[in-house]
């Protein structure tokens, strides 16, 4: 038996709406700061900076999926802040656990905020 998903929840909703704010306003920010440095930078596409392009990317893609599959999204945003994390350990030159702090922290709190919404929510796929 399918469960029922429970959207009376008044924490489950709040968990989802914070996480949905926050996502837009992380994604927001890498676009701008992502479009910013491209337009600043002259020269061609370097390794580090495709690698970055494909991070923001990804992440961009895991807060729209999230809106509508919480449970995926989630997940993307979840891969993504350890892909960004090990990109930001391996790239900075000093003080890396700030800096894979600063860049995986936002997209993994962000990832588990919508875990945690789908999961209370009793979010099920299609029932067999």
């Amino acid at each position: 038996m399918a469960k029922v998903r429970n959207t009376d929840d008044m924490a489950t909703k709040r968990i989802r709406w914070i996480a949905r704010g926050m996502g837009l306003l992380a994604a927001a920010y890498s676009l701008l700061m992502g479009i910013g440095y491209g337009i600043t930078e002259p020269g061609p596409l370097t390794g580090e900076s495709a690698m970055m392009a494909g991070l923001i990317t990804t992440s961009v893609v895991g807060v729209i999926v999230a809106w509508w599959r919480e449970g995926m999204g989630g997940t993307i945003l979840v891969v993504d802040a350890i892909a960004y994390g090990i990109f930001a350990f391996f790239a900075a030159g000093h003080n890396r656990g700030f800096a894979v702090l600063i860049t995986a922290g936002p997209w993994l709190l962000i990832g588990s905020l919508f875990l945690a919404s789908w999961r209370r929510s009793g979010e099920t796929g299609p029932s067999p």
